[in-house]
């Protein structure tokens, strides 16, 4: 067997993959010095809320396809009126839970705001407290190779810091700091758990979660920089627009484009993997911050690609077959079960067949004594 093998593999990881690729590009874009955008903070979050409103154009497409498809199933009328009132059940209250999400998630961007100055790369503590969160609500068990991958994932996402001076210098300048952004990573975990809730347990659609989001959102920030103009100054608003141009107008497009296909390329794979499939996106896109390639960068390049190489494992989309890590893998264990089945099917086949030869051997004894009678008689 080889020691490393392709794990469950299908059109549903689609998603994830071209996620990847927005977030590259976004990265990549969000160094680009000759703009003011990146060095307001509220600002770029605002930009960032406002790419979920052009999911509005998707929303109302599946919309109209959705009320078509019930007018097509009209012959099945009294099993979808019953099917309609168990879901009307189970969707009740749902903008709640809507809300809900989107406070979490503001409160994320919030967070993320007030700890802008910390250099570690905490988010590498997101595949942990995602798992942990994931396992609390949806109960999904945690084994030997998922426990392997993540503890190598943070130890090496420590070298990357270490190797950057990140760590020293926020220990050093931002130690309460580093510790809001941790809360920040816990709490981002914690909506993507949250998300992922919803959309499977509320029957709530990717574009109806990303579009209540983006307004809720959208609301909050534009109110929370008001205050920021009058009271707190995080970012220089007479600065940014005293000096917009064309040059910003096309940052804020490209943003806009690259952020709404990377959130609609995280709640696809969200709904239709799991959250710590999200990680994988990240940590692609983090490759764009080092494509300068110079010594530093080439190493920690390097550290992310193996930090990828091992979030693959953990979601089981790569196998390492020693020291019994893929033994649990969802493949490995669908595997066992119709192995299991093939068996029992089997055996009972067999136990079937020893019946039938002694119903036959019966019969041709039973003739011979029968004739044996006849003679005598």
């Amino acid at each position: 067997m080889a020691i490393i093998s392709i794990g469950k593999i299908d059109i549903k990881l689609i998603p994830m993959v071209v996620g990847c690729i927005f977030c590259f590009l976004n990265r990549l874009l969000n160094q680009y010095d000759g703009s003011l955008l990146f060095k307001n903070p509220i600002m770029t979050n605002i930009c960032i809320s406002s790419s979920k409103l052009l999911t509005i154009v998707p929303f109302l497409i599946s919309t109209k396809f959705n009320k078509s498809e019930i007018k097509r199933k009209n012959t099945v009328k009294t099993l979808q009126t019953k099917y309609s009132i168990e879901k009307d059940n189970i969707t009740k209250g749902k903008w709640k839970y809507l809300f809900f999400s989107a406070m979490v998630f503001f409160v994320n961007q919030f967070l993320y705001v007030l700890a802008i100055k910390v250099k570690s790369n905490t988010s590498i503590l997101n595949i942990l407290i995602t798992s942990l969160f994931y396992y609390l609500i949806f109960k999904a068990k945690l084994f030997r190779h998922h426990y392997f991958s993540c503890a190598l994932i943070i130890l090496t996402g420590l070298l990357i810091d270490l190797v950057l001076e990140n760590l020293q210098y926020d220990v050093s300048n931002n130690l309460p700091l580093f510790f809001v952004r941790i809360i920040r990573e816990t709490v981002y975990s914690l909506s993507s758990v949250i998300d992922k809730y919803i959309m499977e347990k509320k029957f709530v659609s990717v574009y109806e979660l990303l579009l209540s989001n983006g307004v809720i959102i959208l609301i909050l920030l534009l109110i929370f920089s008001i205050f920021d103009y009058n009271f707190f100054g995080v970012d220089n608003y007479s600065e940014y627009f005293s000096n917009f141009n064309f040059k910003e107008l096309l940052v804020i497009f490209g943003v806009i484009i690259t952020q709404f296909g990377l959130n609609l390329c995280i709640l696809i794979t969200n709904k239709n993997n799991s959250p710590c499939h999200i990680f994988i996106i990240f940590i692609f896109g983090q490759l764009a911050y080092y494509v300068d390639f110079t010594g530093t960068s080439i190493i920690v390049i390097f550290c992310l690609i193996f930090i990828l190489f091992l979030s693959l494992i953990f979601n089981e989309i790569i196998e390492i077959n020693f020291w019994g890590l893929s033994y649990n893998t969802k493949n490995n264990i669908s595997k066992r079960a119709l192995l299991e089945e093939n068996m029992i099917v089997t055996r009972k086949d067999t136990n079937e067949g020893k019946v039938d030869a002694g119903q036959y051997e019966f019969n041709v004894i039973s003739c011979p004594n029968d004739e044996e009678d006849e003679k005598v008689e």
